[in-house]
C-alpha cells in the first residue's frame, strides 16, 4: 500500500495541476491581439501587421477589417491552431501576419476618417463561447 501511495501521490499531483491550468485555457482561449499600420493615412501599399496569442486550447480565428461608417470589409482572416493534445499542453501558440492594401480595397470607402479593427474569436468550451478580443486603430483614408 505503501508503494501505491509514492506512484498514485505524485501522479495525482501533476494532473490536478495540468487540469486547473487547462480549466483556465479553456476561460481565456485568446490572451492578446494586436495591430499595426506603417502609416495612419491608408494608402495603396499600406502595410497593416497583425498577432495573436491563444492558449492552444482551441483552434482561434483572428480577423482584420476595415470600418467607415456602415461599410465594413474583411481584409484578412487568420485560423491559429490548436495543440494536438489541447489539454495538457500548456504553451501558448503565437500568430502573425502582414496585409499589403491595394487600390481596390481602398476604393470601396471614401476618403476620411476609419476605424481598423482586429478581432480575435476562441470557441465553445463548456457551454461557453468567451468574448472575443478586439484591438482597433483609428487611421485615415487618403
Amino acid at each position: 500500500m505503501r508503494v501505491l501511495r509514492w506512484i498514485i501521490g505524485p501522479l495525482l499531483a501533476v494532473h490536478v495541476v495540468l487540469a486547473t491550468i487547462s480549466g483556465y485555457r479553456a476561460i481565456v482561449q485568446v490572451y492578446h491581439v494586436e495591430v499595426a499600420t506603417s502609416d495612419l493615412v491608408l494608402r495603396p501599399g499600406t502595410v497593416i501587421t497583425y498577432g495573436a496569442a491563444s492558449s492552444g486550447r482551441v483552434p482561434v480565428d483572428v480577423e482584420v477589417e476595415l470600418i467607415q461608417g456602415d461599410r465594413r470589409d474583411t481584409l484578412a482572416v487568420k485560423w491559429i491552431r490548436d495543440h494536438s493534445v489541447p489539454s495538457y499542453d500548456p504553451r501558448t501558440i503565437h500568430a502573425s501576419g502582414a496585409v499589403t492594401l491595394t487600390a481596390e480595397q481602398l476604393a470601396r470607402f471614401a476618403p476620411g476618417p476609419a476605424v481598423l479593427r482586429v478581432t480575435g474569436n476562441g470557441k465553445s468550451q463548456w457551454l461557453r463561447v468567451p468574448p472575443p478580443r478586439i484591438r482597433e486603430v483609428h487611421v485615415r483614408i487618403g
